[in-house]
């Protein structure tokens, strides 16, 4: 009996010794892979509205602001420059130059209106000749359909002798309804103006062309001068020259250019029996 019981306390102990020793023994790990896995990336940051996505292979990634909170958003370019308005191109007053030769030598005139409206200007032109005499002129221009009508006054002064030598009051009426064209001019030369014993003179030429076409216009022309006081009469007849003749005009010679040809008959008295009267004028108009 106290062999049993011998036997059976030595089997308690040894099963008491296994289970300790059980307990102090690490288990065995789970044996590695034979290849161990690549880390899987994060997925990129999603941009939010107003921040840049991200930059490609090789540039710098802007870290985050202050605070923790997300970058600044880049400044939006600048906006254009408004466009400057269109310049407007300067505009000028209506101009030409002429010069004429005929007895009373080379003649030099230039001038130009400036349009107060549609209707009016006010109109200034100079004049000299190949000797010492200049004039200046000026009045007001209207337009009248296609007629133009210019009353004006001049002072003719003589640069050698330094002093005004006319007081000169003038009329000019151009222009006309195609297929004409037409002048009248009325001068009237008050030379007694500056001195007692000088001549007044009062001049008209007339004429009136028909365009032939484009280029070419022809027409009778007339010019009249009367002598106002006995200065101005050298035969002693009031009207002292009155040549009659033939107008050739010559338009679109160039550009903004008219050739004037006038050929006549003088019907007055001359100075050695010469009746050839005749003129050659060139125009340009700016």
């Amino acid at each position: 009996m106290r062999t049993t019981r011998l036997a059976v306390l030595s089997a308690l102990a040894v099963t008491a010794g296994l289970s300790s020793a059980s307990a102090q023994t690490p288990a065995p790990t789970t044996p590695p892979p034979a290849t161990t896995p690549a880390p899987v990336e994060p997925p990129p940051p999603v941009s939010s509205p107003g921040t840049p996505a991200e930059p490609a292979s090789g540039a710098a990634i802007p870290g985050p602001g202050a605070a923790g909170q997300p970058a600044p958003a880049p400044e939006p370019p600048p906006s254009p420059a408004p466009a400057e308005p269109a310049t407007e191109e300067e505009s000028f007053p209506a101009a030409w130059f002429r010069f004429d030769s005929d007895l009373g030598g080379l003649q030099l005139w230039a001038g130009a209106t400036h349009m107060m409206s549609d209707t009016v200007g006010i109109a200034t032109d100079i004049y000299v000749n190949s000797g010492t005499l200049g004039e200046f002129d000026i009045g007001p221009s209207i337009v009248a359909g296609p007629m133009y009508v210019t009353p004006m006054i001049g002072l003719q002064v003589n640069w050698a002798e330094w002093r005004a030598v006319a007081l000169v009051p003038q009329l000019y009426i151009t222009g006309g309804p195609d297929p004409l064209y037409m002048e009248l001019w009325v001068q009237n030369y008050v030379y007694s103006a500056f001195a007692e014993d000088a001549p007044t003179t009062l001049y008209f030429r007339f004429f009136i062309d028909y365009k032939l076409g484009k280029y070419f216009g022809v027409g009778p022309e007339i010019e009249a001068t009367f002598g106002l006081n006995d200065a101005a009469k050298p035969f002693g007849d009031t009207l002292t020259s009155m040549p009659v003749g033939l107008n050739l005009m010559f338009s679109n010679y160039g550009r903004n250019n008219v050739l004037y040809v006038f050929a006549g008959y003088e019907t007055q008295d001359t100075p050695g029996d010469n009746h050839f009267a005749g003129r050659l004028t060139f125009v340009h108009n700016f």
